[in-house]
């Protein structure tokens, strides 16, 4: 009987413990905005610490947090932020303020998905879009427009009273204010945003240390404006002790920003048509441009006008990273591509270049999820790009013409009288692994195509050139490639 009665004690004392250690019933709940809570305040109230606010389009009132942690505040498409609501913050010469979204005593509270609009609150003598007082958190994929104010006003501010406030910004468009982000003794990462429009400065840092605004789009290829960093610059102007460049040359679209431990995919296909295999750990930013970052489009190739960037800023802990750039059918009929000829190019700083060894990219043709394919590039530490290149590299999708012709080949086609000539296809494999992979046989290549066709057009008039160079010139180079291959 006690060994009964032990028994049901401990299970007994094992429920009750487990009851006791449980997390909390609301702990990393979602709630419904407005469905279940009237407004993005009554679920804030409501909210602890794990907890995610999923907010359905439609215009909002402002919002403030105050001493709570790690919560996410994410809009659907269509949610709007249009008032603000007056507070006494007392930093520096900053008293009273009006203020769309407060974040205060807080930590690890993100806000995505939100548009902020302070065309009804710039009457205001100082007025925020979105305050984080000694706070850290994470901004992404929103809007921030028309935050002006009487006196002074800024999308994005991050002050502090006490402790060191952490912010980091990503894909969001932050346009027509007065002050884009204005920064005081705080650390702030801003990447892959539209920081153009703003009045008197993009970004401000008014606190001493550095803030690293790097690859972000200024609205000018040129960069932001900076009087002896950058006087050049046509863009939005950073201020001293402001880190731009470099910076993006081509507007984005689109961002996604995600952490991988122990392995793992990101998903970014609803962002950029694209996916990121992890080995190993690594915090990974994919972008999407609105046009190409880069330069013209290799010779004899053409582009599918599908135009990312991969940015990891540890790589110590990643041993691979795989990146999966998916297409259809129809963008591939659009651009004229050879289906089976697609890549993955890079863009080194001068050229779109193929990642080396050959071995390092392809494509997959087998349809997936709603897409036709993939372009896939695999990133190590022995490839090129390396891993230490993903420092924001851009990435394209690029293949061969579908029209008949000469192609690169043009002497050759001219010599053998057609372009479909086992040899031509030895020559078409070399100019594709070897020469393309860098950027002196890039450049090449490019020469190439600017001097051959007058050659192959005289050639291709006269028998016994067409004989004497099939056999003496070009044979001789198929000959030394077949050689070189199988040894």
């Amino acid at each position: 009987m006690k060994k009964i009665f032990s028994i049901l004690f401990a299970l007994v004392l094992v429920v009750s413990l487990g009851l006791a250690t449980a997390a909390p019933v609301l702990a990393g709940t979602i709630r419904y905005v407005p469905s279940v809570y009237p407004t993005i305040q009554a679920a804030i109230n409501a909210s602890a610490s794990g907890d995610t606010i999923i907010v359905a389009a439609g215009e909002y009132d402002a919002f403030q947090v105050i001493k709570k942690n790690d919560i996410s505040i994410i809009g659907t498409d269509g949610v709007t932020i249009t008032t603000a609501n007056l507070h006494r913050i007392e930093v520096g010469p900053i008293e009273d303020v009006w203020v769309m979204a407060a974040v205060y005593d807080s930590e690890n509270i993100n806000i995505e998905g939100i548009d902020f609009d302070g065309t009804e609150v710039s009457g205001g003598n100082v007025v925020f879009g979105i305050l984080y007082l000694d706070s850290t958190g994470r901004i992404a994929d929103l809007t921030m427009e028309n935050v002006i104010g009487t006196e002074s006003g800024a999308g994005v501010a991050i002050l502090h009273h006490v402790g060191l406030p952490t912010v980091e910004i990503t894909g969001s468009t932050i346009s027509n204010n007065k002050i884009g982000i204005f920064c005081g003794n705080s650390i702030l990462e801003a990447h892959f945003n539209n920081i153009v429009g703003n009045t008197d400065f993009g970004v401000l840092n008014d606190g001493g240390g550095t803030v690293d605004a790097t690859h972000n789009w200024w609205g000018d290829a040129s960069g932001p404006f900076h009087k002896s960093l950058n006087p050049g610059g046509r863009g939005d102007e950073v201020s001293d002790n402001v880190d731009s460049e470099p910076w993006l040359e081509a507007e984005v679209v689109a961002a996604k920003t995600e952490t991988v431990t122990g392995g793992g995919t990101v998903d970014a296909r609803e962002e950029a048509d694209t996916e990121v295999e992890v080995t190993g750990n690594a915090m990974v930013t994919v972008a999407r441009y609105d046009e190409n970052p880069g330069g013209d489009a290799p010779t004899d190739f053409n582009a599918l006008d599908k135009y990312i960037d991969v940015y990891i800023p540890y790589t110590t802990e990643a041993t691979a990273i795989e990146i999966r750039l998916y297409y259809t059918d129809a963008e591939v009929e659009a651009a004229g591509i050879d289906e089976d000829s697609l890549h993955l190019l890079w863009w080194n700083g001068t050229l779109w270049v193929q990642c080396s060894p050959d071995t390092a990219s392809g494509v997959n043709t087998n349809s997936i999820y709603d897409y036709s394919g993939y372009m896939w590039a695999i990133i190590t530490e022995d490839t090129t790009p390396s891993l230490d290149d993903l420092q924001g590299d851009e990435f394209g999708g690029y293949g061969h013409p579908t029209t008949p012709g000469g192609g690169f080949c043009f002497i050759a086609t001219a010599a053998y009288g057609t372009d479909t000539a086992k040899e031509i296809d030895t020559l078409r494999k070399f100019r594709d692994e070897v020469l393309l992979s860098n950027s002196l046989g890039a450049e090449f290549v490019s020469l190439y195509y600017k001097t051959s066709p007058p050659i192959a057009d005289f050639i291709s008039q006269h028998e016994i050139l067409r004989t004497a160079v099939r056999v003496g010139f070009v044979d001789s180079i198929v000959a030394i490639l077949n050689w070189s291959h199988a040894s």
